[in-house]
């Protein structure tokens, strides 16, 4: 597995960070941020294929022989699963034209079939058809997700989280603008969307990449058995939570919701554009578990009128939690020198099979069995304490900040701050400006405080740590503060 990760996706970023490099050098623009966004346009197809009836007939469900809702969550799930497996052979696959053609047919096809085959009255016979049209759409959706995955790991910049908040905050924007259109014309648009997105996702290779480290960076456990526990418990409360949101007899709740979600998001992408927090992965995590409890707790303490409260807390938790996935996921990846699908997939995977077995739990809630003696108030109530349990017992923010913490090292306190950055230099081949910064950075100056001192501009400032951040391979100021202290080695990363 270490070898596969280490021979594909390795020397794939080699070429990549040298070609950037250069031109980096030519003194070319470092990042083209609009390009960044195109994962808008895959979150707003998914919200417009799960939240809206484009694909999924709701007003045929009855004609089914099986709920096609749970039909739909469980063969996207499997398609993460397909996606890690044929990773082995063919991965990074952006690497490969041909998987751009394969996943924007996949995913157009498939969403098109889904739609069209949806609106139909006298779709008993067809329900073969659809379940093949969702095959594909699985397999395009899990393909698209994880080619976005691959890139965010490669990214050479310490503003990975804010890219991705904001690429979220336009998904919303393009979902309410799709939303009321003729169903005919919705399922046109939003079949296009995954391969708009997915030459995108082409054109953001462009960008500068970050290169393999060099640098000896032991990094400490990670707890596997917390993560995935914890991936998949949330997802089961919020696949247990929506049932009962939808069922709330308030007008337009699931709009509500999402406008609500949506703000949220961008509240937080501003709050993360003007902080800049040196650690993004943090300041990704620490509200996903408390706005979930307090979003379900709002299900059944406000008026049905103000319920969307609760549904867009959750929704903005939920999302936020998929975004902190791919955040960490990927860097983890890319440090560890594996295949991004088998890190960022199996983690999709579990979080969509807890979604999946939470929304086929809630269903048992109108069945006639005993569970269905349990009012949704009830499963709220205990969704909520946990949630609180998760935050405080299973996963904490220790253990999140242990994915970036390196171990000690006696040679690492044998030196100097000053002696540190000098070895990282001469191993990642720094030029003298950029080891200017790069000591300036080691004493926790800022962007600003690096123009005044060397007297550049802050694009140019920008520029440089852009560019130490892919020599070092990193992509966060924290993870440059462990490799400093580190010592740095020299070993080779992992």
């Amino acid at each position: 597995m270490g070898n596969n990760g280490s021979n594909g996706t390795g020397n794939g970023h080699t070429t990549n960070g040298n070609g950037n490099g250069n031109a980096a050098g030519n003194g070319r623009s470092a990042y083209s941020s609009v390009r960044l966004f195109g994962l808008g346009f895959w979150q707003a197809w998914w919200m417009l294929c799960m939240c809206t009836p484009v694909v999924l007939p709701f007003n045929l469900m009855e004609r089914f022989p099986f709920d096609p809702i749970l039909m739909v969550l469980l063969l996207t799930a499997l398609g993460y699963l397909g996606v890690v497996g044929l990773s082995r052979r063919l991965s990074p696959f952006v690497k490969r034209k041909t998987m751009f053609i394969l996943t924007a047919a996949c995913s157009l096809v498939g969403t098109l079939g889904m739609g069209i085959l949806s609106h139909i009255e006298g779709i008993e016979p067809l329900v073969p058809l659809y379940v093949l049209a969702t095959l594909v759409f699985s397999l395009g959706n899990a393909l698209l997700l994880i080619m976005w995955g691959e890139l965010w790991s490669t990214l050479a910049t310490g503003r990975v989280g804010r890219y991705l908040y904001v690429s979220y905050a336009f998904a919303f924007v393009l979902f309410f603008a799709l939303r009321e259109l003729p169903a005919p014309l919705m399922v046109a648009l939003v079949s296009l969307l995954p391969a708009v997105s997915t030459l995108v996702l082409h054109g953001a290779l462009k960008e500068p990449m970050r290169e393999p480290t060099a640098i000896g960076f032991d990094m400490e456990p990670i707890p596997r058995t917390k993560v995935f526990c914890t991936l998949i418990l949330v997802s089961v409360v919020w696949g247990l939570s929506q049932p009962v949101l939808l069922a709330l007899p308030a007008p337009d709740i699931v709009a509500q919701s999402f406008l609500l979600a949506g703000v949220s998001i961008a509240a937080l992408a501003l709050n993360l554009i003007l902080t800049q927090p040196p650690l993004e992965a943090m300041a990704l995590y620490r509200p996903i578990l408390p706005t979930l409890t307090v979003g379900l707790l709002l299900m059944i303490l406000l008026p049905p009128e103000f319920a969307f409260v609760g549904g867009g807390l959750s929704i903005f938790a939920i999302y936020s939690l998929d975004m902190l996935i791919m955040l960490v996921s990927t860097d983890i990846a890319f440090r560890a020198r594996i295949p991004v699908a088998l890190s960022f997939g199996l983690s999709i995977f579990a979080a969509r099979m807890g979604t999946f077995a939470g929304a086929a739990g809630s269903r048992l809630l109108d069945a006639p069995l005993p569970l269905s003696a349990f009012s949704a108030e009830q499963v709220l109530i205990a969704s909520a304490v946990v949630v609180i349990l998760i935050g405080t017992l299973l996963f904490t923010k220790d253990d999140l900040q242990s994915f970036y913490r390196a171990r000690e090292h006696e040679i690492a306190n044998d030196a100097s701050t000053h002696e540190k950055c000098e070895n990282i230099g001469r191993i990642c081949g720094l030029t003298t400006r950029e080891m200017e910064v790069l000591h300036l950075l080691a004493r926790g100056r800022s962007v600003p405080h690096i123009c005044e001192e060397l007297v550049i501009a802050q694009g140019t400032a920008k520029h440089h740590v852009s560019s130490i951040y892919r020599k070092i391979g990193i992509y966060d100021r924290q993870s440059l503060h462990d490799v400093i202290e580190q010592g740095s080695i020299g070993r080779g990363a992992f």
